[in-house]
Formats: structure tokens, sequence, C-alpha cells
């Protein structure tokens, strides 16, 4: 009797869940802040986490100005729902692109990545579940920082503007499907103005920001003094002869590291197998690997090599507003 009694408490318990479920199509969204570890061993707790907390709460902010519902923030990592992926897209793309801006945030480098992907999923309790979470955790986990990766299925939802802003990136292999999916990237970092704009934007801040203020780059390694600028947009380095700076450095890759000028700011995109280290004047260090740095004031940049180990090549950086 008692057993009959414990079953038939266990059937209306699973009947009870079931009507609490709901399906739905929806556009699921991870956004992860990067290097988030190494800020934390930079800075200390107590300032890490008040720079990760401003981080977090962009996020969260450009989430539901865009008509998204945050599901849970998992550490530096905020997961969030979009009735549409139009929706999830502008919201990725003004993350990335607030989250460098930030005059807070920016001396720090931060940045994050973004991975999203539209489909079906089952509501239960505030959270979500199903094959479209999966999927969009593991386009996350592809993405480098400063990217947003989605799949091919979800660009095909977008409408032309925001397709047009897409590339095809491939195959790539998902947990718990037998095939591998299409996946794509995002370009935010195009001149997107209809895609990034925020509401409640006024005129004067959308002018402020399309006025970039004109700067150069100064390089100095061995005998070589290099400037960079806006007439000399990418700047590539490497221990390969055909780059515009031979290093001689045997950690260095043949085709190590670029330099991008972007709107004013200059970029430093790490493609090498062992990594690219920066000390900046303010006494800053990064270690960035397949990923991207914004070089601010002045420094020191080593390609392969850390800083701290014996006879590193160096190249001296400074940043010169004009």
């Amino acid at each position: 009797m008692e057993t009959k009694d414990k079953k038939s408490g266990l059937f209306s318990w699973f009947r009870g869940k079931l009507k609490k479920q709901e399906h739905s199509t929806e556009t699921i969204m991870f956004a992860d802040i990067c290097r988030s570890t190494q800020i934390f061993e930079t800075y200390g707790d107590v300032r890490a986490r008040k720079i990760l907390s401003k981080a977090i709460s962009i996020l969260i902010e450009l989430t539901e100005r865009n008509g998204g519902r945050v599901i849970k923030t998992i550490g530096d990592e905020v997961m969030a729902t979009f009735p549409t992926s139009e929706n999830g897209v502008k919201a990725a793309a003004q993350m990335h692109k607030l989250i460098a801006e930030n005059p807070d945030l920016a001396p720090h480098n931060i940045a994050i990545k973004v991975g999203l992907h539209h489909g079906d999923v089952l509501l239960e309790e505030q959270d979500v579940f199903g094959d479209a979470v999966n999927v969009a955790a593991r386009m996350v986990s592809l993405a480098k920082a400063n990217q947003i990766i989605t799949t091919s299925s979800t660009v095909e939802t977008l409408g032309d503007l925001l397709r047009s802003y897409t590339r095809n990136l491939g195959l790539a292999k998902v947990r718990g499907k037998q095939e591998e999916i299409q996946i794509a990237e995002v370009i935010w970092q195009e001149d997107t103005s209809d895609l990034t704009i925020l509401p409640g934007e006024n005129a004067m801040t959308m002018k402020s920001q399309g006025n970039h203020p004109q700067s150069k780059l100064l390089l100095h390694y061995d005998k070589n003094r290099i400037e960079v600028g806006q007439e000399f947009p990418t700047f590539r380095l490497g221990r390969e002869e055909n780059n515009d700076l031979f290093v001689d450095e045997e950690l260095a890759s043949r085709n190590h590291a670029s330099i991008e000028y972007r709107k004013g700011k200059f970029v430093l995109i790490d493609r090498s197998t062992n990594g690219t280290y920066v000390w900046m004047a303010n006494g800053e260090k990064f270690f960035i690997h397949r990923e991207e740095i914004h070089l601010y004031g002045q420094g020191v940049i080593s390609l392969g090599r850390d800083l701290t180990k014996n006879n590193p090549q160096l190249i001296f950086y400074k940043n010169i507003q004009l």
C-alpha cells in the first residue's frame, strides 16, 4: 500500500513538472568575459570583482534593451534568451562595442566572446533546456576574444542587412550531433551603424562616435624604427622575412601577429603557436593567444617568449595622439 502511494505521488509530481514545461523557439546566447583569471592575478580579488561586475552589468543591460531575458550568470558568463535572432545579434554586437569603448574597462583590455543559436527550447521555471542550448554553448566555446560565432541556420533567419555582416567559417563538430554543422561569424567591427546604435542615443552621441581621433603607433625593434597609422592600417610581425617586421626570435611563429589600425585605435592580433606577451607602461602585463588586445599608451611586446625569461626580443611601442 505504501509503495503504491509513493508511486502515485511520484507520478503526480512528474505530471506537475510536465504542465510547467513549455516549448518555444528562442535565440540562446552565451556571452563570456575573456582572460578573467588573468584579471584576478593582475588586480587581486576585490578590484577584479569590480571590473568584472562592471562588464557583467553591461551585458545584462544590453540583453534587456534588446528584448532579451537573462537566464543566469555563471561566474564570468551570461546566458540569455531573445525572441528573435535579430535581437540576439544586435545585442551581441552592442556588447562588444560598449565593452571595448567603456572608459572604466578599456584600460584593462576587457574583451568578450559570444556564441548564439536560434532553435527550439524547453522552458521550465525561468530556465531553458534543449538542443539549442547545447549548440549555443558550443558556439561560444568555438569563439575567440572579440568574436561572435553562430550557426548558418541562425544566419538564415536574419534579415538581409544583418546577414550581410556574416561570413561562413565552414563545418564544426557539436557534441550530441552525428554530423558536423555549418558555422558563421558576425563581423561586428565593421561600420554597422544600423546594427549597433542603442535605443535612446541622441544625435550628439552618434556624431562623437563618428569622429575618431587620429593617432599613430611608433615601433622600435633593434635598429628598426617604424610608424604605423591610417595610411598603413595593417602591419605584420613574425619570424618570416616577408613580414613588415622580421623578428629574430626562435619562439616566434613565421606569421606571428599583426597590428591593425581601427578607428583611431591600434589592435594587436595574435595568430601564433606560443602567444604574445605585452607589458604596458602602467604596469599591466598581458598574455594573448589567438586573441586581440588594444595597445594603449606605451609598452613592450615580446613574440613567443615571456618578458621575464632570458633575452626576449623586445618590440617597444608608443601610441601618439595627433
